[in-house]
């Protein structure tokens, strides 16, 4: 619970956080604003102040009224260099407190030179010059307002120091005219406040709402430099397609993997491949937001590669403002070395390393999917054993290296005699198997079919041999069973081409002997 607490308490503290960190972003740039804009103020309070020093010219002492001018003059000029200052300085440092507090202070002087200037230009016996004097000071209060509502509370700092005084003179004054003009003169006032707040609120939303953008702006530049990024210096290759399946653009590794030109692929609609495979994960990232794909991809009619590459690829949907999937993009990963590496692993686990054939392993599989056929794929099957008469002496004589140069000769020779299904595999050393299907109605026809086939594997494999440089004629002894694939059991039919073979090499060099149950018996 109390983990729960703090979390509570440290996510309401950043929510704190940031809002007041954007309630000073606004003030920031209210001021700004106001520095930006000092200029106008400045110039509005110059021929307003010239104005009522010719107003007054022939009311008032003239050295009074020079004195005034020379004074809220030097003021003006004191607002004009203060923004200057602030427009030359860095962001960052236009962001200090210190300048909202300078700013508010020559505001409040202004103010209040212009309120001193008001009470020594009143003159209670004057109904004339009191109207003047308060129309002048009125519409340079009024005028104020548009300029200073940015931060609202300011206009108080200019306004209350002309009003205040001058108020206190209509209304204290002897006059009922004056007394009057006072009442309106607060009302006046009062009325300037709440359109500066009104105003202000106007002017804090319409910055809130342009910082909101810029934030916004630069948040959308970052993601897109971001997204650029990853889809320039990916490792993996990218590429776009529209609602049609038209490749729109692409990365130079997706190139580099494919080996294809930009012109090749950009245009090329992934939905006419010929693979099935790929049109389906293109529908499914239109349709359902994402798909798969593992396979060869290729371009039809590439000038540059046209085997396919290898590759596993990711669709996804892109979606628009209003959640409708309006494209595609699809990262693809190159599988070549993978598929080389599987292909490798599959060849030392299944074949032999010196002969290339088949090992015992996948004689086995191959055997025992026969034996799981259904009936209506029913064959009949040979399985041959071949032992070399004399490869031992042919090995201890003329070495390893002769003794394997016979082995893949051996081999050769098997391969070309094979026929479409069958299979010649290495068990080890010098034993072979060939492994051979047969369609027939009859067994007396297959007898005589595989009589046939084995004669000529005999025949092939009593060739003479080119070995050291010599002629030699090595001889198989053949054990072989047979069989029919629906039903049997591997390993039995194994054992029975093993325990033939044995027999035959009993009887001598160069003997083919099919499996006998009483063999079995005799051997053990």
């Amino acid at each position: 619970m109390a983990i729960i607490r703090m979390s509570k308490r440290t996510f309401y503290d950043d929510g704190v956080s940031d809002k007041l960190a954007q309630l000073k972003s606004l003030r920031d740039e209210k001021l700004r604003l106001l520095f930006n804009n000092v200029w106008q103020p400045v110039f509005a309070g110059i021929l307003g102040a010239v104005l009522l020093v010719f107003l007054m010219w022939e009311m008032v002492d003239p050295v009074i009224l020079v004195s005034w001018l020379i004074v809220i003059l030097a003021i003006l000029a004191l607002r004009l260099k203060l923004a200057q200052c602030f427009l030359r300085v860095s962001t960052l440092e236009q962001n200090q407190p210190r300048w909202l507090r300078l700013f508010t202070l020559v505001v409040f002087l202004t103010g209040c030179v212009w309120g001193i200037g008001g009470m020594l230009m009143f003159d209670s016996d004057r109904p004339e010059q009191s109207a003047a004097l308060a129309i002048v000071l009125s519409g340079v209060a009024a005028g104020c307002v548009t300029m200073l509502s940015s931060i609202w509370w300011m206009v108080l700092f200019f306004i209350l120091p002309i009003a205040i005084p001058l108020q206190l003179l209509f209304l204290f004054s002897d006059a009922p005219t004056h007394t009057m003009i006072g009442v309106l003169l607060g009302l006046f006032v009062l009325l300037l406040i709440a359109t500066s707040h009104r105003l202000g609120r106007v002017i804090h939303n319409n910055i809130e709402l342009q910082v909101t953008m810029v934030a916004r702006e630069a948040q959308l530049l970052e993601s897109e430099n971001r997204y650029l990024s990853i889809f320039q210096h990916s490792p993996l290759g990218v590429l776009h397609f529209d609602q049609q399946g038209y490749i729109t653009d692409c990365n130079e590794k997706l190139l580099e993997i494919l080996a294809l030109a930009r012109s090749e692929l950009l245009g090329f609609c992934i939905q006419s491949s010929e693979d099935i495979d790929i049109k389906t994960a293109t529908q499914n990232a239109l349709n359902k937001g994402t798909g798969y794909y593992e396979g060869t991809f290729s371009v039809p009619y590439s000038f540059l590669h046209s085997e396919g590459t290898p590759v596993r690829a990711y669709f996804n949907g892109v979606r628009s403002v209003d959640d409708e999937i309006v494209g595609g993009v699809v990262i693809v990963e190159d599988f070549t070395e993978r598929k080389r590496n599987e292909e490798m692993i599959y060849r030392q686990a299944y074949y032999d390393a010196l002969t290339d054939l088949p090992n015992r392993r996948l004689l086995i599989e191959r055997l025992a999917a026969l034996c799981y056929q259904s009936t209506a794929q029913a064959q009949f099957g040979l399985l041959m054993f071949l032992d070399l008469d004399r490869f031992k002496l042919i090995n201890d004589t003329w070495g390893h290296a002769t003794g394997d140069d016979l082995l893949v000769q051996i081999a050769g020779r098997l391969q070309n005699c094979l026929r479409e299904g069958d299979m010649a595999a290495r068990l080890s050393g010098d034993e072979f198997v060939l492994l051979g299907l047969f369609e027939g109605d009859s067994e007396k026809t297959f007898e005589s079919d595989a009589d046939n086939y084995m004669l000529e594997v005999q025949q092939v494999l009593s060739q003479p041999y080119r070995l050291a440089n010599r002629e030699m004629t090595i001889t198989p002894s053949i054990g072989y069973t047979c069989f029919t694939t629906v039903a049997c059991d591997y390993e039995e039919v194994l054992k029975q081409a093993d325990i033939a073979m044995y027999r035959a090499k009993t009887e001598g060099r160069a003997q083919r002997c099919r499996y006998q149950p009483w063999m079995c018996d005799k051997m053990q």
